[in-house]
């Protein structure tokens, strides 16, 4: 009899012991299966924030004695940069481990709905951590942003800040924006915080005139940035003359071994783009004024099919993919940002399964 209650006892002891490495084995291979789609959470994501102070990067002081620094700040206006760090870099097994380098033009849009100019973000932070928690990622962990914004006002009536730093190749302001950005703010990223170095682990995100300059980067400082998505970008002459010239020397190889995104919304056939979208001001704060530019994407058409048609006369390897109908702003963005996000980071065969995220 005692024979009986002790083999009873032992089973009952197996069967509990199992029943628990069943559900610790669920609970911790557990991966979210759900659909990649829009809208994506709003914010930090359980992620954190770190603010630069503006004196750390730029010259805030003008002297009449210290005419570079002066002229530094007229060109660049100082400013505080905010940078993302997903929750895993202060977990203790990511101790050692260290994260690729995502840089944002127009930061103040690409996170925080309050933030954004038009009351509506990117939530790219959010896009990002839906991709890690549904194991799309072919990196260990996400990567580390670093959220730059544009200049803010005019240089002189009609002439944006923003449209000068984001300008065309040869645009002195253009030209200052891209030094600061690999010779000042890069090196700063790379001492602060744990950053792989090289050029595949640093990448160059922005849309319309941001797209720009983040192609601009990837062209002008190549041992840096080794990749560029580019969300409805707005291509000049200059820039489009500089992706000819790298595709005709001897830098053919080095641009064929870079990563490079396009999109664009706009008219395709019979779907048009709304001249207006009631949507567009529903904002998460008091900019309730967000402008479509509905025919934006539409007008620069023509400039992104000739850096494609470059890229593909050179042999490069790019994703371009085209939404119809999209309009011109950062809600449209928003619906898409997953996309540029999955060429940049995903893995191989869910980059390929992208349209079934639709």
């Amino acid at each position: 009899m005692m024979c009986i209650i002790m083999m009873n006892k032992v089973v009952v002891s197996l069967f509990i012991t199992s029943v628990l490495v069943f559900w610790r084995t669920d609970v911790y291979a557990y991966t979210d299966s759900r659909p990649l789609l829009p809208p994506f959470p709003n914010g930090v994501c359980s992620g954190s924030v770190v603010t630069i102070p503006q004196d750390e990067l730029y010259s805030t002081r003008s002297s009449p004695f210290n005419l570079f620094s002066s002229i530094e700040n007229i060109m660049l206006p100082p400013r505080n940069i905010k940078v993302w760090m997903p929750a895993e870099y202060h977990k203790p097994e990511f101790r050692t481990h260290r994260f690729p380098v995502l840089y944002c033009h127009d930061g103040q849009n690409a996170m925080e709905d309050a933030d954004s100019w038009t009351g509506s973000s990117w939530r790219l932070v959010g896009a990002l951590t839906r991709m890690y928690e549904r194991d799309m990622l072919r990196i260990e962990a996400p990567p580390i942003v670093v959220l730059v914004p544009c200049g803010e006002g005019d240089f002189a009536p009609g002439i944006s800040r923003r449209h000068s730093e984001y300008g065309d190749m040869p645009h002195p302001v253009s030209q200052a924006h891209g030094e600061f950005m690999a010779t000042k703010l890069h090196p700063y990223i790379m001492d602060r915080f744990r950053v792989r170095d090289g050029p595949e682990h640093c990448a160059a995100l922005g849309s319309s005139l941001g797209g720009q300059a983040s192609l601009q980067l990837m062209l002008r400082y190549p041992k840096i940035f080794g990749a560029a998505a580019c969300m409805s970008p707005c291509f000049q002459a200059g820039t489009i003359a500089a992706v000819v010239s790298k595709s005709v020397s001897s830098e053919r190889d080095d641009l064929r071994s870079k990563t490079i995104y396009i999109d664009n919304g706009g008219d395709v056939d019979d779907t048009r783009v709304p001249v207006i979208d009631v949507m567009d001001h529903f904002t998460m704060n008091d900019r309730w004024w967000n402008p479509g530019y509905w025919w934006l994407d539409t007008s620069l058409q023509p400039m992104i099919d000739a850096v494609r048609a470059i890229l593909d006369q050179a042999g490069v390897q790019y994703r371009y993919e085209k939404f119809p109908g999209g309009r011109h702003n950062e809600r449209a963005w928003a619906q898409r940002i997953h996309r540029p996000l999955l060429h940049l980071y995903g893995k191989e065969d869910v980059n390929e399964r992208v349209d079934l995220f639709d």
